[in-house]
Protein backbone atom coordinates (compact mmCIF):
# COMPACT_ATOMS: atom_id res chain seq x y z
CA UNK A 1 0.00 0.00 0.00
CA UNK A 2 2.87 2.37 0.77
CA UNK A 3 4.38 2.01 -2.69
CA UNK A 4 1.07 2.62 -4.46
CA UNK A 5 0.36 5.81 -2.52
CA UNK A 6 4.00 6.87 -3.01
CA UNK A 7 3.73 6.48 -6.78
CA UNK A 8 0.40 8.34 -6.84
CA UNK A 9 1.92 11.11 -4.75
CA UNK A 10 4.79 11.44 -7.24
CA UNK A 11 2.31 11.54 -10.13
CA UNK A 12 0.27 14.27 -8.43
CA UNK A 13 3.44 16.25 -7.69
CA UNK A 14 4.50 16.13 -11.33
CA UNK A 15 1.01 16.98 -12.63
CA UNK A 16 0.60 19.85 -10.17
CA UNK A 17 4.02 21.34 -10.86
CA UNK A 18 3.43 21.26 -14.64
CA UNK A 19 -0.19 22.39 -14.37
CA UNK A 20 0.84 25.30 -12.16
CA UNK A 21 3.04 26.63 -14.94
CA UNK A 22 0.16 26.48 -17.42
CA UNK A 23 -2.16 28.80 -15.49
CA UNK A 24 -2.87 31.95 -17.49
CA UNK A 25 -3.37 34.16 -14.46
CA UNK A 26 -0.25 35.24 -12.61
CA UNK A 27 -2.19 35.27 -9.34
CA UNK A 28 -3.33 31.65 -9.71
CA UNK A 29 0.18 30.59 -10.74
CA UNK A 30 1.68 32.27 -7.65
CA UNK A 31 -0.96 30.72 -5.39
CA UNK A 32 -0.35 27.26 -6.86
CA UNK A 33 3.43 27.47 -6.54
CA UNK A 34 3.18 28.82 -2.98
CA UNK A 35 1.00 25.82 -2.11
CA UNK A 36 3.64 23.48 -3.57
CA UNK A 37 6.33 25.16 -1.49
CA UNK A 38 4.21 24.85 1.66
CA UNK A 39 3.49 21.17 1.00
CA UNK A 40 7.10 20.25 0.19
CA UNK A 41 9.34 22.38 2.46
CA UNK A 42 12.62 21.94 0.53
CA UNK A 43 11.03 22.32 -2.92
CA UNK A 44 12.27 25.18 -5.09
CA UNK A 45 12.08 26.08 -8.76
CA UNK A 46 15.42 24.64 -9.80
CA UNK A 47 16.41 21.25 -11.16
CA UNK A 48 17.67 20.26 -7.71
CA UNK A 49 14.51 21.63 -6.12
CA UNK A 50 12.32 19.51 -8.37
CA UNK A 51 14.42 16.45 -7.54
CA UNK A 52 14.02 17.16 -3.83
CA UNK A 53 10.26 17.68 -4.28
CA UNK A 54 10.09 14.38 -6.17
CA UNK A 55 11.83 12.57 -3.29
CA UNK A 56 9.67 14.33 -0.71
CA UNK A 57 6.51 13.31 -2.55
CA UNK A 58 7.67 9.70 -2.61
CA UNK A 59 8.56 9.68 1.09
CA UNK A 60 5.35 11.42 2.20
CA UNK A 61 3.22 9.16 -0.01
CA UNK A 62 4.92 5.95 1.10
CA UNK A 63 4.64 6.94 4.77
CA UNK A 64 0.96 7.84 4.41
CA UNK A 65 0.19 4.56 2.62
CA UNK A 66 2.13 2.49 5.16
CA UNK A 67 0.38 4.19 8.09
CA UNK A 68 -3.01 3.69 6.45
CA UNK A 69 -2.31 -0.01 5.85
CA UNK A 70 -1.08 -0.45 9.42
CA UNK A 71 -4.16 1.29 10.83
CA UNK A 72 -6.43 -0.81 8.63
CA UNK A 73 -4.79 -3.99 9.91
CA UNK A 74 -4.98 -2.85 13.54
CA UNK A 75 -8.68 -1.96 13.28
CA UNK A 76 -9.67 -5.15 11.46
CA UNK A 77 -7.75 -7.66 13.61
CA UNK A 78 -10.70 -8.23 15.94
CA UNK A 79 -13.23 -8.60 13.10
CA UNK A 80 -11.80 -11.77 11.57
Amino acid sequence: MGYVVGILSIAFFLVCSVWGGVFASATLRALHFNFLQMTYPWFSFTVGGYAIGFVEAAIYGWTTGALFAWLYNVINVGKK
